[in-house]
């Protein structure tokens, strides 16, 4: 105890001299100042000062701490405001005044459509054998018109029927690319090459084809409606073909599908001016006439339930 005691005043002996104070021993080992000293006083203070330093060094730890932390949350997280979706408010509704007009506008575009639709029907022709043709394009040119034992020139665009098309085979879907001759397509370098026939040679191009270029003159252009069984899935070979091999694939995947053709006549030519064989006129008439049957009818669209 008592040398505790000493230690603790040597201790605070050595404090008081470096402010200046004397001390000298006391009994039982522990030491006082001498009178008049200021070593209990400045004591005091260097304490109070060193307690005030050392709170001072933590709150400013405390503070930095505090702030790095709070700078490190603000970069790794949006703020409330960035974090907000955005929801685009939808426009007000539409007055009554606004939707009647809309409306009627509505009405009038479908009744449009529909007698569009109603004109396009009654410009269908349709042969005795059923083939069926529409003109697109008229020609006043001079020259005789495609018959029998005719040699004709012609360019051509194949198309498949686009779902939903139905009967109203050139408006009612837009018609699907199959292939051609004539017209660049695919990246050949045909423009204006033909494909010549003798009309009324069946194996030539399809029978539909056949009864719908009989009368057209140079310049004309009819959209032809092919059925399956007057086309490429007869049975029989036909000298068209795709010359392409996407339209050779795309015709194997759509041949037993009804398909369109727009023919154009080019020219018109005898058999001794093309110097080709002349077909025997009954093959020719049998080709051209066909046996007489219903229109192929397409698919009807679906109704609701």
């Amino acid at each position: 105890m008592a040398s505790s005691m000493w230690t603790a005043g040597v201790e605070v002996g050595e404090m008081g001299k470096s402010f200046g104070g004397r001390l000298r021993p006391m009994a039982g080992g522990t030491q006082t100042r001498a009178a008049g000293d200021r070593c209990t006083t400045s004591y005091r203070a260097a304490a109070k000062e060193k307690e005030l330093f050392f709170n001072g060094r933590r709150e400013t730890g405390v503070v930095l701490l505090s702030s790095a932390l709070f700078s490190v949350c603000s970069l790794a997280s949006p703020t409330r405001a960035e974090a907000k979706i955005r929801i685009t408010r939808r426009p007000p509704a539409s007055t009554y005044e606004e939707r009647k007009r809309r409306m009627e506008e509505a009405r009038r575009i479908k009744e449009a459509k529909e007698d569009a639709e109603e004109e396009e029907t009654e410009n269908i022709v349709t042969l005795p054998s059923g083939v069926q043709y529409r003109e697109l394009v008229p020609s006043d040119r001079p020259g005789a018109a495609a018959a029998a034992n005719s040699v004709c020139d012609v360019t051509y665009v194949v198309y498949r029927l686009a779902p939903g098309a139905y009967f109203k085979y050139s408006s009612g879907g837009t018609p699907i690319y199959l292939f051609s001759r004539g017209y660049g397509n695919e990246g050949m370098d045909d423009l204006g090459s033909t494909f010549t026939f003798t009309l009324g040679d069946a194996a030539a191009v399809p029978l539909a084809v056949q009864a719908a270029v009989v009368g057209m003159r140079p310049g004309m252009v009819r959209r032809v409606l092919i059925p399956p069984y007057l086309g490429w899935d007869a049975g029989r070979e036909v000298e068209l073909q795709p010359d392409t091999f996407g339209g050779r694939r795309r015709l194997e995947n759509h041949r037993q599908e009804p398909l369109l053709m727009d023919v154009e006549l080019v020219k018109v030519r005898t058999p001794l001016d093309a110097s080709r064989r002349q077909v025997d006129e009954k093959e020719a008439g049998d080709t051209l006439n066909g046996p007489q049957r219903a229109p192929y009818r397409l698919p009807t669209p679906p109704r609701p339930k």
